[in-house]
């Protein structure tokens, strides 16, 4: 039974455990659900039961060599965010070099595979709806440890995850692995195609300290979520706020946020992640120089928010100093227009005061 808004306003997050229903939740790096499947680690920081449905999300690590066949999946829309390391991404026809802050976006149908190609790597496997994220439990081994096995344990045949893969619309087509290549890739697609995206390439909007990047938009996603890279200078909590008819979720990957959710503070470092579903109270604020975070905001009815108050650049750096400002009838703007409820000023830090 899903809470009203009301009563998610008051809905305390819950702290590193998978909470099994739609409620504020935060899980720090490392901390989820844990599966060895042939020597990687995946660690579920989210599934269908703990979202209401709309999307699950997994962290994928392992050793050089580590990799997956070719599969497919005929409901889940998928982006795959490279946090650590060096990974080859396939696609029908082409490959890529990955390494930290490249990301490839998945549609469904669509066979993809994948080798890791240094000591450790670590990606982010964002899946529309959830769902699909139950077939790692039901092919991998419960682990305990926080990082991928020094020896690989017991191997599920392709065999076996093809069995498995039918109950949940995953198959694993024969496809040609074409000769990976480094390749910078800029710009978003017109339409719901496969595309690879280079770091801190997308559409890029500017404001004061902070530049935001759309790594994907509605109609690259079939309007089920569009995911916006964040990065910026110190900053103070924005205005207290909630969203009635979407989701937000954050990761931090690089330096550290506060982040507010219905009167509990938590401080956000690389690969943590919180979930703040539709009547969440929330803020966030950078805490150190060059914090970078990536939101997936889902449904997509929060799109083109960010224009509200920011403008197009052509840079890839925001400008340090200046007379601080933010656009406030722009936010004003965006308050009256869209799914957006300020409840208040922005909060006061309360946690580790020491920290600056």
């Amino acid at each position: 039974m899903s809470l009203s808004v009301e009563e998610m306003n008051k809905q305390l997050p819950v702290a590193n455990a998978l909470p099994g229903e739609a409620v504020p939740y935060y899980m720090a790096s490392g901390e989820g659900a844990r599966y060895e499947i042939n020597g990687q680690l995946v660690t579920v920081i989210a599934r269908a039961a703990d979202t209401g449905g709309i999307f699950s999300a997994a962290y994928i690590s392992g050793g050089m060599g580590a990799e997956s066949p070719f599969v497919s999946h005929k409901v889940e829309h998928k982006t795959l965010y490279v946090f650590d390391g060096i990974l080859h991404v396939w696609l029908p026809g082409e490959s890529r070099i990955l390494t930290p802050g490249d990301s490839v976006v998945i549609p469904p149908g669509t066979p993809h595979a994948y080798r890791m190609a240094s000591h450790y790597t670590r990606f982010l496997n964002w899946m529309t709806p959830g769902g699909a994220e139950a077939y790692y439990e039901r092919v991998g081994t419960p682990i305990d440890s926080h990082v991928p096995p020094v020896r690989a344990g017991r191997s599920a045949s392709l065999q076996e995850q093809a069995e498995v893969g039918a109950e949940f619309g995953i198959t694993f087509p024969d496809v040609e692995r074409v000769t990976p290549t480094f390749k910078h890739d800029a710009g978003l697609p017109a339409t719901q195609s496969p595309y690879f995206l280079s770091a801190h390439e997308g559409e890029r909007l500017a404001s004061y300290q902070t530049m935001f990047t759309y790594l994907s938009r509605p109609a690259n996603t079939g309007s089920n979520y569009f995911a916006v890279h964040t990065k910026g200078a110190k900053s103070p909590y924005i205005p207290l706020h909630f969203h009635s008819e979407h989701t937000e979720n954050f990761l931090c990957t690089e330096g550290r946020m506060w982040l507010y959710a219905n009167g509990r503070e938590m401080l956000l470092t690389k690969g943590d992640f919180v979930h703040a579903p539709a009547g969440t109270v929330h803020s966030f604020a950078f805490d150190s120089h060059n914090t970078q975070m990536v939101g997936f905001l889902t449904p997509s009815v929060f799109n083109g928010f960010f224009e509200y108050f920011n403008k197009p650049t052509e840079d890839y750096m925001y400008t340090e100093g200046g007379t601080p400002y933010m656009d406030m009838e722009g936010f004003g703007r965006a308050q009256a227009e869209m799914d957006l409820t300020v409840v208040g000023p922005p909060p006061q830090r309360r946690a580790a005061l020491e920290i600056s």
